[in-house]
């Protein structure tokens, strides 16, 4: 994949947003609903690529939701056919059954797969339409992810678990707020 995406497993690096992410996403959403097939209920561009304007890793996120009782290895065979993507595991609430797309260490895009039904399907697609739709917690966001990749900039992991507040606050806040106006 070309456009600047992929970055080493353990390195955080922020950049511009390129709005060619947007196609490359397009593109990527299409290939997950092919290879899926009939167990695709929905696969969507998400995190920050999706968003135009915030700086992101130049990794791509693509969630897909399926039956939530789709059998992992039936799930596991149709993505990795034909080396498209690679099994990472079962990360849980950490963004469901991870497969990645890159060679050796290099990630160019992750796929998490998650029951249709579940809370981690809606908290995608919730946080999503946040950055799209809010400037301050979009602002707020990128301010968060700026702060943690110069603190984790060669921990991923450490990274990712140190956005986690920052996302439940505004995913609260979001809720929130839609109940205010619900009531």
């Amino acid at each position: 994949m070309s456009s600047g995406l992929g970055l080493d497993k353990d390195v955080v690096r922020l950049l511009p947003h390129d709005q060619r992410w947007i196609a490359l996403g397009k593109r990527e959403c299409e290939i997950v609903t092919r290879l899926l097939g009939e167990t695709a209920r929905d696969v969507v561009h998400v995190g920050s690529t999706s968003v135009p304007g915030i700086e992101a890793k130049p990794i791509l996120d693509i969630a897909a939701a399926v039956d939530d009782d789709a059998p992992i290895d039936d799930l596991v065979a149709r993505l990795c056919a034909g080396g498209e993507y690679i099994y990472e595991g079962d990360k849980r609430e950490d963004g469901g059954l991870l497969f990645v797309r890159g060679h050796g260490t290099f990630r160019t895009v992750h796929v998490h797969v998650v029951g249709a039904n579940t809370e981690a399907w809606s908290s995608y697609l919730r946080f999503r339409m946040l950055l799209m739709e809010d400037l301050a917690a979009r602002d707020r966001y990128e301010s968060e992810k700026r702060r943690l990749a110069r603190k984790y900039p060669n921990d991923r992991a450490g990274y990712t678990k140190a956005k986690s507040p920052v996302i439940e606050e505004l995913l609260g806040a979001e809720g929130a707020g839609r109940g205010a106006h619900e009531s």
